[in-house]
């Protein structure tokens, strides 16, 4: 009996075995130690980047052509696209916070990840895109992103509405009044949107 487990295991066939799943285990290692040192190196990157924001000196044209902001991990680079628009908003840099919340808009909708969180994120980028639309007073733009990407929800019908009102389009504005009126509402939002239609 000892004979043969001494043949069985003298066995090219179970020497391969072994030396496969001996190869598959280090191949396996040496991934997961790429992997874990490329999660580092992001790490440390959007660490770095993130301080450059933080320099009060910086203009957020310069950042944007000096550093590599895109990343293998979606949320550093949803994060730091995010961070880098606020500052181009805050400066007035209203091309540049446009060009970023449009792209990080395109990274929400191509992503996976649970319907609740795309939701929000969807929204709070489609308010930032259409706000910047009117603050550069750019109708055209806005509608052609309000058509497009039309969200059902209350907060994108008060958000289109109130586009349209800065436009003096008071058919649409009611219009998307109308549809966030239709979501569950308390009296007093009801009654604010209500306050915000154009008169007819």
């Amino acid at each position: 009996m000892l004979d043969r487990i001494l043949d069985f295991l003298k066995n090219k066939y179970f020497i391969g075995g072994v030396a496969l799943v001996t190869l598959m285990l280090v191949g396996s290692s040496v991934m997961n130690y790429y992997n874990e040192k490329a999660n580092e190196a992001e790490f440390k990157k959007f660490v770095k980047i993130n301080e450059e924001f933080s320099i009060e000196e910086s203009d957020s044209n310069e950042l944007f052509n000096n550093l590599d902001l895109n990343f293998d991990s979606f949320g550093y680079e949803l994060i730091t696209k995010t961070i880098l628009a606020k500052k181009a908003v805050d400066e007035e840099n209203f091309g540049l916070a446009l060009n970023l919340f449009l792209e990080m808009y395109q990274l929400v909708q191509s992503e996976t990840m649970s319907k609740t969180t795309k939701n929000i994120l969807q929204e709070q980028y489609a308010e930032n895109i259409v706000r910047i639309y009117m603050e550069k007073n750019d109708f055209d733009g806005g509608v052609t992103f309000i058509k497009e990407n039309t969200i059902n929800s209350l907060r994108f019908h008060e958000l289109a509405g109130d586009f349209y009102k800065f436009f003096e389009k008071s058919e649409d504005s009611v219009f998307h009044y109308n549809q966030a009126l239709t979501f569950d509402l308390d009296e007093a939002q009801k009654n604010i949107i209500n306050l915000k239609k154009p008169k007819e």
